[in-house]
């Protein structure tokens, strides 16, 4: 029955941030009023406020959904490639970069006026979000190519996390160009202590 009551909750959570998405893409952050998610999804606000108990916890929760939905897609846009270290890194950047400029809550964060909407979990508030970004594409780095010398390769991760966020905030060019340009940065860092070759 616990499982059950789990599974439930699962769901209902998931409908709640569903319905929030799309609240923010049509309104904005600064617009979004709990009673609204309450109400599009049919449930009481104290059931909303049970999962979420403010505004900032529903937009925390959006913005680390969307976070582990690109990095899934960064998964694979690196596996496409493993054969092809700069083929790999252009792939996962530009990936991230097109998925950014279509979604509605990132445009939702890049147009938000306050402190207090979504903007600050891609600057200030974006230190959790590196952290995770930096180890999930370190570790691949580490598996795929061992060659890449372990200093080197988190300063080249560190680095392509944070000038991929830095292009979604202000981007400078088309994602493929911007993911180019990344790419090559990458390489330049993550081949700038070791002897040994590595794919691409």
């Amino acid at each position: 029955m616990a499982r059950f009551r789990e599974t439930v909750r699962t769901l209902l959570r998931e409908r709640l941030l569903d319905a929030a998405y799309e609240l923010v893409a049509d309104r904005g952050f600064e617009k979004l009023r709990m009673a609204h998610i309450a109400s599009a999804v049919g449930v009481s606000r104290q059931t909303l406020y049970s999962e979420f108990p403010s505004k900032e916890a529903v937009g925390e929760a959006l913005f680390q959904r969307e976070l582990e939905r690109c990095l899934v897609g960064i998964q694979a846009a690196l596996d496409a490639h493993r054969d092809d270290l700069r083929a790999a890194v252009t792939a996962a950047a530009d990936f991230t970069l097109t998925l950014a400029a279509r979604n509605p809550l990132v445009k939702a964060m890049l147009t938000s006026a306050r402190d207090d909407g979504l903007l600050p979990y891609l600057t200030t508030r974006s230190q959790a979000a590196f952290a995770t970004a930096s180890a999930m594409a370190g570790a691949y780095v580490a598996e795929a190519w061992p060659a890449v010398d372990p200093v080197a390769r988190e300063l080249a991760v560190d680095t392509a996390v944070r000038l991929t966020a830095s292009h979604i905030v202000q981007a400078a060019g088309s994602p493929q160009e911007s993911a180019g340009r990344i790419a090559d940065v990458f390489l330049r860092i993550a081949l700038s202590t070791g002897e040994e070759r590595v794919p691409g």
